[in-house]
């Protein structure tokens, strides 16, 4: 068993893992899909990761030293929804051979919303087996869910490996400064299923534009792949995505 495996899956509380002040919640209901994949790496410290109204945010950095930032659903806003996830530490699925022979640059890439290039749709593309998706449940402690203790894990063992880098899959922002101890205006959010919602994120709606999370361990040649959609969201969606 290679060491990627054999420490991979420590799972628990992070130090890092925790609320970093209070900023304002950003208002984006609704918002169109600003489709984008970021290759990046994790950037550890003090602050990074760490939980921020109901997400999880990450410091990352590109090749040339520039930073962003990425936001991952942790718990819904909404009492009466819930977050679900799928995570595969050995993931097969040709859109990560794909995703590698594209040799993308690091930083973001505008993907087009359609079927043959990058863009990801969970239902049409048989990425994730919809109903293999698992309820985001408390950790360890009463500030944080397993999906941030996973989430975290799974980070960190991302910086640990020189090799590896993250595909963050999801809409870019530019207005993000004032919302993280980060005060980095770029970034990437709705690392999830971005089809099948309720009001008010039905105008979100679409096809060919999902968010993900994939990490590639390029020595091995493994991947982990991690999907998260909301429990109201539609399994079944049309050819808009509704």
């Amino acid at each position: 068993m290679s060491n990627h495996h054999q420490n991979k899956r420590k799972f628990g509380t992070n130090k890092n893992n925790s609320n970093r002040g209070n900023f304002p919640i950003p208002n984006r209901a609704g918002n169109d899909i600003n489709y984008h994949v970021l290759r990046c790496r994790p950037v550890i410290t003090k602050s990074s990761p760490q939980n921020q109204h109901d997400h999880l945010q990450v410091l990352v950095e590109i090749e040339s030293g520039t930073r962003f930032w990425m936001t991952i659903n942790s718990r819904s806003g909404n009492q009466s929804d819930k977050v679900l996830f799928n995570v595969n530490t050995n993931y097969e699925n040709p859109i990560v051979q794909k995703l590698a022979s594209a040799q993308l640059p690091d930083g973001f890439t505008a993907l087009e919303k359609k079927p043959d290039g990058l863009a990801l749709d969970y239902q049409k593309m048989n990425l994730v087996d919809m109903n293999s998706f698992q309820l985001v449940t408390e950790g360890v402690d009463s500030e944080t869910s397993d999906i941030e203790q996973m989430l975290t894990t799974e980070i960190i063992n991302a910086s640990r490996h020189p090799d590896a880098k993250m595909y963050v899959f999801g809409s870019m922002f530019t207005d993000g400064e004032r919302f993280s101890s980060y005060h980095l205006a770029t970034g990437i959010h709705d690392i999830h299923m971005n089809q099948g919602s309720q009001p008010p994120h039905t105008q979100s709606n679409g096809t060919y534009q999902d968010g993900a999370l994939f990490i590639h361990y390029r020595a091995e040649n493994i991947w982990t792949a991690i999907f998260m959609k909301f429990e109201s969201q539609n399994n079944n969606t049309d050819a808009n995505g509704n």
